[in-house]
């Protein structure tokens, strides 16, 4: 058994404020690996931090609208 840790999309682009669009776009341009669950998308968080770590304005949106507001190790 996994204890990795797996997201929606709408769930994700929540917790890294993107919008739900723009990690669907990812997803298609196969940015993002998935796995398909009872015909819904689920998102590795893994994945998901590595992805929003390669472009500065993916970060400073996790860092200031998503869940990197809350991780004091992110902060600068």
């Amino acid at each position: 058994m996994s204890n990795e840790i797996k997201l929606s999309p709408s769930v994700a682009s929540g917790l890294f404020g993107i919008s739900e669009r723009s990690l669907r776009r990812a997803i298609k341009n196969k940015e993002i690996g998935v796995t398909v669950v009872k015909a819904r998308y689920k998102i590795s968080f893994q994945d998901l931090l590595l992805w929003s770590e390669k472009m500065p304005n993916r970060q400073a949106k996790r860092d200031t609208l998503g869940i990197g507001q809350y991780v004091a190790a992110w902060k600068k």
